[in-house]
């Protein structure tokens, strides 16, 4: 409970006569206060009330509601909008509560009865105007039991909430139950870790400490969550307070929504929403995510709801990619139609060409990212290359690709003065297994040899198919005498292998000839060619054989 003492602790001015003292708790609320007599004659403004007017404390004593544009129906009902008169003679829109109260009497009597008025700006200065805040009870009782305090928080149009030193809420308005969907049993007497994330809990906890130990105040935004599961976007405004014994009270506290939206805004949403590329926005101090449109919910797997409020670090598959992409946002650039890979809330992963700008939106430093699912076209463009670069026939490096590939070994080769050797291996007799079995025999027959060469061949060595009956292999790491032993290997697995035909089965053999890196300035091309001609002397031996080159073949 709120009495008259601890209610002086809060504004900090000392006892000064009951209704002084009560009146005085308004003066550290950052939310519009003033009190009216029944024929709408001001008797009390408090400071947040005139910095809205931008006018100087005592202003408004003794004026009417009506010369600054506050005049109502007296009542209990929510007046509305107003267009607050401004002391400059311009005008601002507010939102207007109004409850009755009754100021208290030292004797115990009824006071005089009173309107009491919550004013909000909602004009384009709405953030100085609209933080908000409520008081706590000297003993950690609910601040709701004591009238004035009650009365200031049914009125106030905004959410407004109490905590305790131990964290936990004792005093929440209705503005704070339709905005969250939380009632008060749910809510009272727990922690915020009991109503939203460990992650959101932490960082509210972290600024209710700070202000407990300093006294201040503060404004962030951070995310909460609702009822319904859903996490919203919100900006807190917190001040601390002492009880009656000059002890720390606790915090009170108001949740303002992020800046509406505006008509020009409203359009762009519109906009964003037919489009068929993932948009995000984020904030660039915190990385969190206050806007995504339908498409990129869908892309994500997640509903929008759960997206805000969220980090977009979380959604990239690959740290380097992000590091990449920090990078160059970093230098004060942007991101053009990188390939950058994001994750699914399933995990499965998925192509983007991504796009990120940075801009400055109602005052936030934001990145703006546009994602478009290139996945689909990735694996096409992935497939179209795998095309050009296979034999069609044997599903191997063709000629071209063989030499790409071969030529960065060599380089490499030459870099770290390592051994390279190549082979090349030709199937004996082919022209009989044509005219003997039939072309497509003889196509299995040569389906069957790259096969068999791989099974044989380690991962990295890189096999390509000349044309025709002919096949090379380059062997990193390997000099000439190594290579003969994996040429051996090769030979003898292929003598050994059945080839199915038309009338039965029938076996092939290869012969191979191998040559090694001769020296720093040497060429793919002649390490092929010195290959060729210790192939011939294979064949002139007899065929089915390896032969390795020597100087003078």
């Amino acid at each position: 409970m709120l009495d008259s003492g601890s209610v002086a602790m809060i504004s900090g001015r000392g006892a000064q006569g009951m209704r002084d003292t009560a009146w005085s708790a308004f003066d550290c609320l950052p939310v519009g206060v003033c009190l009216a007599s029944a024929a709408g004659v001001i008797r009390y403004a408090n400071p947040a009330l005139h910095d809205l007017l931008g006018g100087a404390d005592g202003l408004l004593d003794g004026r009417s509601l009506s010369d600054v544009g506050l005049d109502g129906a007296a009542g209990t009902a929510v007046i509305g909008e107003r267009a607050l008169r401004l002391a400059d003679g311009g005008t601002r829109r507010v939102s207007v509560a109004e409850v009755p109260w009754t100021a208290p009497q030292p004797d115990g009597a009824t006071g005089e009865a009173l309107r009491l008025l919550t004013v909000t700006g909602i004009g384009p200065r709405q953030e100085a105007a609209a933080d908000g805040g409520a008081d706590d009870g000297a003993d950690g009782g609910p601040a709701a039991g004591a009238p004035l305090v009650e009365a200031l928080m049914d009125a106030a149009p905004i959410p407004l909430f109490v905590k305790d030193t131990r964290g936990q809420y004792v005093a929440i308005n209705d503005a704070f139950e339709r905005f969250t969907g939380i009632g008060r049993a749910d809510i009272l007497r727990h922690t915020t870790f009991a109503v939203t994330s460990p992650g959101a809990a932490k960082e509210h906890s972290v600024h209710d400490r700070v202000l407990l130990e300093t006294e201040g105040r503060v404004s962030y935004e951070a995310p909460i969550c609702t009822a319904d599961g859903a996490v919203r976007m919100v900006k807190l405004t917190k001040s601390s307070f002492r009880d009656a014994s000059g002890k720390p009270g606790g915090v009170v506290g108001a949740i303002h929504e992020m800046a509406e939206v505006r008509p020009n805004e409203e359009r762009l949403e519109a906009i964003l929403e037919q489009s068929p590329v993932g948009v995000s926005v984020s904030r660039r101090d915190n990385g969190r995510i206050i806007f995504v449109n339908t498409r990129f919910s869908e892309l994500i797997g997640l509903p929008r709801e759960r997206l805000v409020g969220s980090r977009a670090r979380d959604y990239y598959l690959d740290g380097l990619q992000r590091q990449r992409v920090l990078e160059r946002l970093r230098s004060g650039g942007g991101v053009t139609n990188m390939e950058v890979q994001f994750k699914r809330a399933d995990g499965s992963p998925f192509w983007t060409l991504f796009t990120v700008n940075q801009a400055v939106v109602q005052g936030v430093p934001v990145n703006l990212a546009w994602i478009y699912d290139y996945t689909e076209r990735r694996s096409m463009e992935e497939a179209l290359r795998d095309m050009a670069s296979r034999d069609p026939l044997t599903g191997i490096f063709n000629r071209r690709s063989f030499m790409d590939m071969a030529r960065s070994q060599l380089a490499r080769a030459h870099r770290f003065h390592e051994p390279l050797s190549v082979f090349v291996l030709d199937v004996d007799h082919f022209k009989r297994i044509n005219d003997t079995y039939g072309h497509a025999t003889g196509d299995d027959a040569l389906r069957m040899v790259a096969a068999g060469c791989q099974a044989i061949l380690r991962e990295y060595d890189i096999l390509g198919r000349l044309g025709g009956e002919e096949f090379v292999v380059v062997l990193p790491g390997a000099t000439a005498d190594e290579s003969r032993v994996v040429a051996e290997r090769v030979r003898r697995h292929l003598a050994r292998m059945p080839i199915e035909a038309p009338d039965g089965v029938f076996r092939l053999t290869a012969s191979i000839g191998i040559a090694g890196l001769d020296g720093a300035t040497d060429t793919l091309e002649r390490a092929i060619h010195r290959a060729d001609l210790a192939l011939y002397r294979a064949k002139h031996m007899g065929r089915n054989r390896v032969a390795v080159y020597e100087p003078g073949m």
